[in-house]
């Protein structure tokens, strides 16, 4: 094994030249007198052997007995080095030699290059010999010198650094602090910490080489930690499969330590409002508890915004398909404004559902017609009805009253009402509270007979802009709603009672008595097709995109496509005919009913009987899907109302004889059904009725 190299250049001998006393200058070119010691108590000498260079703890002159009268070599004041540390007995002779002498006055300082050659050679090789026993682990070392002699690798590490340090003017005067350091001023090298603890530096270590030196034995330490933890650590390879995958062994939860921090004091705001919206109500409930800042923040209207959309789950995407208007009477969810408090309308809405579940409603009376009425539509503000008495009334949605009557009346007696007695119910839900409305002051428009129907207004359909009615006087009128109802145009093509009526952006589809459907232009009122097929009256038609569903009295419901005017496929009842029919917003789904008193569901895009919906017992006049709230609610001639969950087809709500007479329409929201009857009322079984937050659900 070849020696280690070292810094101290090893140079043949050669004769020393020496310099005359009186030549000798300090490195700043002041020169020395004669008969003077060359440097003082805080210089050191260098000793020039031909390139080989030591320089010395103490600068004293060296005695000629030492170095031999033939030979001297120059001599150069330069600036006293402070020891950086003692890491050895090896450094300890690289440093104090040679041996510190007291020279005396005017003594030269000179040297014969074979003892200063022979004592180099000597160093080297007790170093050599130190490295060699601690590489072997050998503690002959440890027995022939002190502990802290045996010299590791980040000794020879900071061995091998230069120590250069600023050199200070011979003139200026050294602080007393600044003397050199011996072996006795600090036995102790730096101590290295244990794992991650920073090590121990002695205070005599002034200069970058301890840190340094301190670094490389940190590293050392935690090397030897980590070699130590691979050591002991169960190591498993997967010999079946021959991939050399480590399977270390997983330490116990008891062994893994568990930070406990109040992540509201930890997190901003922001992200623990984000986190927090991913619960349930009930959990954020629970978190309400916790403390003060956990109620705070899980009490933001933004966490409970999102409970709301993944509790209900209504898409309002779907509610109106593309290129289609088709008026819904609200989702429930409000305003979309700022300022909605989420909370509160959560609270509203699983309390609606609850009473939905009950039956837990309010029976509130519109009284104006003096007829039948057969149509209904409604939203959240208003109310508008068809009756037999050529009118058609807007009802105001929170006060009940009366607004606006369009159409001039049939003049005939008004039917007798008579009261509607809870006695005669022998089966379903229950009103908790009964309203009248107040007595309409509204009086019809007095404008000529021409521009309105002349026969009873047999269905309607209104959205934002436009309204279209149907009449057993064979037309159809269109109204301006935005120009306060004004009517517009009348469509005539039927040569029956117009049974049903409606519309999308670009076409108005009727259907009559007289077993045809008309495909109508929106805008300039244009027939554009006549589809012919059915056998019986046409009841019922609904509308999407470019198909057409049309229920008739022959029990047979079509499905038409308005591009090339063909039936694409036929949905037959069991038995009898079909009275009323819905389409879903999907075009997915299609149900119907009718004399069978069951309502059908069919697949639309394989025509398969998916479902029959049974309670009614007579025929079932009327019905609306609820896309938004998975409902579907029908009308029928027994007097009874009932709603459907379309998911699995269970009854959720029946209400039986709230009114005196047959049930000739029916439609719903989240929160109320509004039907009509033969006794000329109109009921709203109101689920909301003095609930406590049920105004912030409305849009």
């Amino acid at each position: 094994m070849d020696r280690p190299q070292l810094s101290i250049p090893v140079m043949p001998p050669k004769q020393p030249s020496i310099l005359p006393r009186s030549k000798a200058r300090t490195r700043k070119g002041s020169e020395v007198n004669e008969g003077s010691t060359t440097c003082g108590a805080q210089e050191s000498v260098c000793v020039r052997a031909e390139g080989a260079c030591l320089p010395f703890s103490c600068p004293e002159a060296i005695d000629e007995d030492t170095l031999g009268p033939a030979q001297t070599t120059s001599t150069t004041i330069r600036k006293a080095r402070a020891s950086f540390s003692s890491f050895g007995h090896a450094v300890e002779d690289l440093r104090s030699f040679p041996k510190r002498l007291t020279s005396k006055r005017r003594k030269s300082v000179v040297s014969t290059s074979t003892e200063l050659e022979e004592k180099q050679a000597e160093l080297v090789n007790r170093i050599y010999m130190v490295d060699q026993d601690y590489q072997k682990g050998s503690t002959s070392i440890e027995e022939q010198t002190p502990h802290h002699c045996v010299a590791p690798r980040w000794l020879r590490r900071c061995m091998s650094t230069t120590f250069r340090q600023h050199r200070r003017s011979p003139t200026t005067p050294a602080h007393p602090s600044a003397t050199a350091w011996s072996h006795s001023d600090s036995p102790f090298p730096p101590i290295p910490g244990l794992t991650t603890v920073p090590p121990k530096i002695p205070d005599s270590f002034s200069s970058g080489a301890a840190a340094r030196a301190a670094a490389a034995a940190q590293n050392e330490v935690q090397e030897n930690f980590r070699r130590l933890w691979v050591s002991q650590s169960k190591v498993d390879r997967d010999s079946e499969s021959g991939i050399g995958i480590e399977v270390r062994e997983r330490p116990s939860e008891d062994e893994i330590p568990v930070v406990r921090q109040d992540p509201i004091r930890a997190l901003p705001r922001e992200i623990m409002t984000h986190i927090l919206s991913f619960l349930d109500a009930a959990s954020l409930v629970n978190s309400e508890l916790v403390s003060r800042q956990w109620c705070r923040c899980a009490s933001d209207s933004l966490v409970w915004k999102s409970v709301v959309l993944n509790d209900f789950r209504l898409q309002v995407s779907n509610l109106l398909d593309a290129g289609e208007v088709l008026h819904q009477s609200g989702a429930g969810f409000g305003k979309t404004g700022p300022g909605q408090d989420w909370k509160k309308m959560w609270k509203a809405r699983k309390s609606l559902d609850q009473r939905w579940s009950e039956g837990y409603a309010a029976a509130i009376y519109l009284e104006g017609h003096s007829d039948s009425v057969y149509c209904v539509q409604f939203d959240e503000k208003k109310i508008l009805t068809g009756s037999r008495d050529r009118t058609v009334r807007i009802w105001d949605a929170h006060t009940y009253e009366c607004i606006k009557v369009l159409g001039v009346p049939s003049g005939n007696p008004p039917i007798n009402v008579s009261p509607v007695n809870g006695d005669l119910a022998r089966r379903g839900h229950r009103p908790f509270a009964t309203v009248i409305s107040p007595q309409s002051t509204s009086m019809p428009d007095p404008s000529p007979l021409s521009p309105y129907h002349t026969g009873s207004i047999l269905c309607l359909q209104y959205d934002d802009d436009f309204m279209v009615t149907g009449s057993s006087d064979c037309t159809c009128i269109t109204w301006d709603v935005k120009a306060n109802y004004r009517p517009v145009r009348r469509l005539q093509c039927h040569t029956a009672g117009v049974l049903d009526v409606c519309f999308n952006q670009r076409y108005v589809v009727s259907c009559s008595k007289d077993t045809t459907v008309c495909l109508w232009d929106r805008e300039n009122g244009s027939l554009l097709q006549r589809l012919s097929g059915h056998r019986g009256p046409v009841n019922a038609v609904q509308l999407r995109g470019d198909l057409v569903v049309s229920a008739s009295g022959d029990g047979v419901a079509r499905l038409w496509h308005l591009n090339s005017g063909l039936c694409i496929k036929e949905l037959s009842s069991k038995d009898r005919g079909m009275a009323c029919v819905e389409y879903s917003l999907d075009s997915k789904t299609i149900f119907a009913g009718g004399n069978d008193r069951v309502i059908y569901q069919f697949d639309a895009s394989t025509g398969e009987l998916l479902r029959e919906l049974s309670g009614h017992k007579d025929l079932v006049r009327s019905l609306h899907l609820d896309s938004a709230n998975n409902r579907i609610v029908s009308g029928s001639y027994d007097g009874s109302i009932r709603a459907y969950d379309v998911r699995n087809g269970r009854c959720i709500v029946d209400f039986t004889y709230w009114t005196t007479s047959w049930i000739l329409s029916a439609k719903a929201d989240y929160r109320r059904i509004v039907a009509t009857s033969q006794d000329s009322r109109v009921v709203i079984i109101d689920f909301g009725y003095n609930l406590p937050g049920a105004p912030l659900l409305e849009a």
